[in-house]
């Protein structure tokens, strides 16, 4: 059984949708991130952010893990017949790796620059700049994912992975109304693909008022 703690519309969308396409059986658990956090939440994950994730194993351990890149590929081990990654030491298998951290660690950070740019800098005055420099960082590397999709429609060409659906809950974080896909034709037919699979539109129901 797993236990997964999310917001609505965060990066836990994505680890919602692979225990969904994993077919595994599990119960959510809401986090309200604008109140104080409990002592019990933050034991199991001392950031105070989501996802989350408790995995009561067959062997009777109990693991926690957080960051949403490697729950993905902890699932993607668990479930090897859900084919959410190629199998481990395959060329296939380095590649889900390299574009799962580029996603986290270089695309999301970017978009943390233009929505939490008081995070970024001391000065009082700063945001603006952080905020600048943030959009440029997101329209570079966005670019860059894109041209490596040429060969798609997903990151691993014909084979679906945990890769497609991290790019799935980035397509859902937008500046008022406009997708930060625009302009970005590879991007925005990959997402568009994975939004069709029934497991997304099943997290999707939970996430998001209107699945689009």
């Amino acid at each position: 059984m797993y236990h997964l703690f999310y917001t609505l519309e965060s990066s836990a969308m994505c680890c919602h949708a692979a225990l969904e396409e994993a077919g595994a059986a599990y119960e959510l658990h809401d986090v309200d991130l604008l109140s104080p956090l409990s002592a019990e939440y933050l034991a199991l994950n001392p950031n105070g952010k989501v996802p989350t994730l408790i995995h009561e194993r067959d062997d009777g351990e109990r693991l926690v893990l957080f960051q949403s890149g490697g729950i993905l590929l902890y699932l993607a081990d668990c479930h090897p017949e859900a084919n959410l990654a190629p199998p481990p030491g395959s060329s296939g298998r380095g590649l889900c790796y390299q574009w799962l951290h580029f996603l986290g660690e270089m695309v999301q950070q970017s978009y943390m620059m233009s929505y939490y740019s008081d995070r970024f800098t001391s000065a009082s005055q700063g945001t603006a700049a952080v905020d600048e420099k943030g959009r440029e960082w997101v329209a570079k590397l966005l670019g860059q994912v894109d041209s490596a999709l040429e060969s798609g429609p997903y990151f691993l060409g014909e084979q679906f992975s945990v890769c497609d659906l991290y790019l799935h809950t980035l397509s859902r974080w937008r500046p008022g109304d406009r997708s930060p896909f625009d302009g970005f034709a590879n991007l925005a037919s990959c997402a568009a693909l994975v939004n069709e699979r029934p497991a997304v539109q099943r997290m999707m129901a939970v996430h998001c008022a209107e699945i689009v």
